[in-house]
Order: C-alpha cells, then structure tokens, then sequence
C-alpha cells in the first residue's frame, strides 16, 4: 500500500467505551499495522481541538482519545498528514477550503470537502508532516 486513509469513527450516539476502542483503540492499532507493513503515507482525520492534551466541555472524551490517536501517529515514524475538520455537515463540495490558522472553529465543513482533501493529503504528499485544521469556505 502506498497510503492509508484512517477516516472511521464511533459516532455521536456511541459511549465512551466504544469511542476508546474505535477513535482512539483503533487508529493506534491501524497506525501500527501501517508501519509494520512499510506504509508509505497515513492520513488520519481527527478532528479540531484534538491538538488539546486535556479538553474540556461535552467532547472531551472524544477529543483526548482523538488526541491520543494523533498523538500515536506522530511518534510512529510513518510520513503523515493530520485533516482535524469542524463541525462536519452533508453538503455537497464547496469553491474552496481554509486550512490552518485562519479557519473559524465555529464554522462548518462539508463531509465532501474533507473527503477532497482526505484523498489529496494520500496522494500529494502536500500536507506531510502537517497537522491542519479544517473548514468549507
């Protein structure tokens, strides 16, 4: 394989327990498996405020196991890339996306955008290294 996409999750109505075992549990494991088989990239979609060690409010759970998995990732010695998106909605594509520092957390991404930049990080490179907050524009 030249790349791998890690873009499951448990899902809003999911316990933390399951969060554990998929968001973070899993990641780690697939990161692992990545590199045992000489993966050449792993793109991870993670989510923005996972770059927090000890979030607060209602995600917090989510977020430190999202953390954790990025956290794994990073210390892997694979080539990565890091998408952490907004909220996420169903629309489709937009003009464009804002990456980094100026995107609005508060703001909103389409599940197609992020897919779009998903599927760029694997097969460009561009955002190796990177770990890249996440909005449609």
């Amino acid at each position: 394989m030249d790349a791998v996409i890690f873009a499951a999750g448990s899902g809003g109505d999911t316990g933390p327990e399951m969060t554990d075992q998929v968001d973070r549990d899993g990641a780690k494991r697939l990161i692992d498996l990545s590199r045992d088989a000489r993966v050449t990239r792993f793109v991870m979609l993670s989510s923005v405020g996972a770059d927090q060690s000890d979030p607060t409010g209602d995600l917090a759970h989510y977020l430190k196991a999202k953390h954790e998995a990025d956290e794994h990732l990073r210390a892997s010695g694979l080539t990565y890339a890091i998408l952490r998106p907004v909220a996420l909605t169903d629309d489709g594509r937009g003009a464009e996306v804002i990456l980094g520092e100026d995107v609005d957390k508060s703001a909103k991404a389409s599940r197609a955008d992020v897919a779009h930049v998903l599927a760029e990080a694997a097969i460009t490179g561009r955002f190796d290294g990177m770990a890249q907050d996440m909005q449609s524009a």
